[in-house]
């Protein structure tokens, strides 16, 4: 079993390959020892409006010792990560003050995750694109999130049980959840192409506090005009995920015969389109096609049979059918915010109809009715044949 502290110092291994390079390049022969590495960070704004940067910064000697057991027994250990936080005026004013309140240069490229605060999502996220986009050390990988219901500084504070590292802990919560289809990846470069793409509202992944010492990474934020508008709950997401062609795999639980089905997505295929008359767009089509397993069968009955299959293929769609539907009746209804892209499919394949619609598209979106096509297979349902309830 791997160590939490040799999963923090594995996460940062390949920064620490990289030294070598970067010491003999543009660097100028900087000293490790002479730099923060900053593993997360998170931007929030105060009550006065101003900007909070917040850094957790990992020490390489303390994860590098901690790993590999040295550094005495007698002795305090080592903490393997420090956070400290700054106001300023704007991001390269609180940036540029926190050299007061750290003793080195702050080094990003490292960095894992940066987590936005919800009111400053709300005013308006331009100013940190920009900011980011200018400074050449920020890493254009690390996964952004935003954070509802606590502020970036109070989740990169946290002290995790489960890794050193809380900005390495919080990035393996969200690989574990795309897999469970109730979050959407977004790194930075993601982020970046999002707020520039014709006809589609910028959507990233959630996160929130669960207790004292653990985060939650499911959801949705939506944007629209770049700013904060709504959340999409884990169901609502997957939904999103569904027509987004975005599901690697998920487990869906559908009721049967006094029990219920759990059913794995193995592949998914989704897309989104408009339908056009008289040069006007008619209605919104979203198409899925799903390919799925059984992976737990607590009813009664056969599931091997060619009825039965056909009873789950139909639940299965039912189920993502609602989980789209639902998604998509909040962004229309209540955020007016197309994060689906269905005006990228008019500006891509229809560009004179979207030049009619481009200026209302926020209007015409929330009105437009929607039809969603479901092809729900079953692949496989396993080698149990009449399984027993629980208490048979």
């Amino acid at each position: 079993m791997i160590r939490k502290k040799d999963k923090a110092f594995q996460a940062l291994l390949p920064l620490f390959l990289m030294f070598p390079l970067l010491l003999t390049g543009c660097w100028n022969n900087r000293e490790l020892t002479d730099l923060n590495i900053v593993a997360g960070l998170g931007l929030d704004r105060t009550d006065d409006g101003r900007i909070l940067l917040t850094v957790q910064v990992a020490e390489p000697g303390a994860i590098q010792s901690s790993s590999s057991g040295s550094g005495g027994g007698g002795g305090e250990k080592s903490k393997p990560v420090f956070v400290a936080s700054n106001e300023g005026e704007t991001v390269f004013d609180a940036l540029r003050g926190m050299l007061a309140v750290v003793d080195k240069k702050l080094f990003f490229s490292a960095a894992q995750v940066l987590i936005l605060g919800e009111r400053l999502a709300q005013d308006g996220i331009e100013e940190v694109l920009d900011f980011f986009q200018r400074d050449h050390e920020v890493s254009y990988l690390m996964d952004v999130l935003v954070a509802k219901g606590a502020t970036p500084d109070e989740i990169l504070r946290m002290e995790s049980d489960i890794d050193d590292i809380p900005a390495v802990y919080i990035q393996g919560t969200v690989e574990n959840n795309i897999s469970r289809g109730t979050v959407k990846k977004t790194m930075f470069i993601d982020l970046v192409k999002a707020v520039d793409c014709r006809g589609r509202q910028p959507a990233i992944g959630q996160i929130s506090k669960s207790g004292d010492k653990e985060i939650r990474t499911e959801g949705l934020a939506v944007f629209k005009g770049g700013k904060l508008v709504g959340w999409l709950d884990p169901f609502e997401t997957r939904g999103y995920l569904f027509a987004r062609n975005k599901v690697q795999s998920a487990i869906i639980n559908v009721p049967v015969d006094e029990g219920k089905v759990s059913l794995e997505i193995m592949k998914s295929k989704g897309s989104v389109s408009v339908a056009i008359e008289s040069n006007e767009p008619s209605s919104l089509i979203v198409s899925v096609e799903a390919e799925a397993n059984v992976g737990g069968y607590e009813a009664k009955g056969r599931i091997d049979s060619p009825e039965s299959l056909y009873m789950l293929e139909e639940k299965l769609g039912e189920e993502i059918k609602k989980e789209i539907a639902m998604a998509l009746e909040r962004c229309q209804k209540e955020y007016a915010s197309d994060i689906f892209g269905f005006g990228t499919y008019l500006y891509k394949y229809q560009l004179q109809c979207w030049k009619k619609v481009e200026k209302d598209w926020n209007d015409v979106f929330k009105r437009l009715p929607v039809e969603i096509r479901v092809d729900a297979k079953i692949s496989r349902v396993g080698i149990v044949r009449n399984p027993l309830r629980k208490g048979e």
